[in-house]
């Protein structure tokens, strides 16, 4: 199982709202693939897949806030 973790995207960042995601649960995905969009107070940005695997869970909805850190996805890796 891998931990997807909200990202620090710049210096200030302290938590971030997942705008979109781009996969579902279930859904295969490969390392470097866009999982979700991400907007914090000065930055909107993709993040990216380290793994590759399926979508076990997801933890952080669209339109939900996280703590920098805060596990937001759950992928079983293959």
């Amino acid at each position: 199982m891998y931990d997807v973790q909200m990202p620090k995207f710049g210096m200030t960042m302290e938590s971030g709202e997942i705008s979109e995601w781009f996969v579902r649960e279930g859904d295969k995905v490969t390392k470097g693939q866009a999982l979700c969009e991400i907007s914090s107070e000065k930055i909107t940005n993709s993040l990216e897949c380290y793994t590759n695997g399926t979508i076990e869970k997801i933890l952080v909805e669209e339109g939900e806030e996280a703590n920098i850190g805060d596990v937001i996805a759950i992928i079983k890796e293959d």
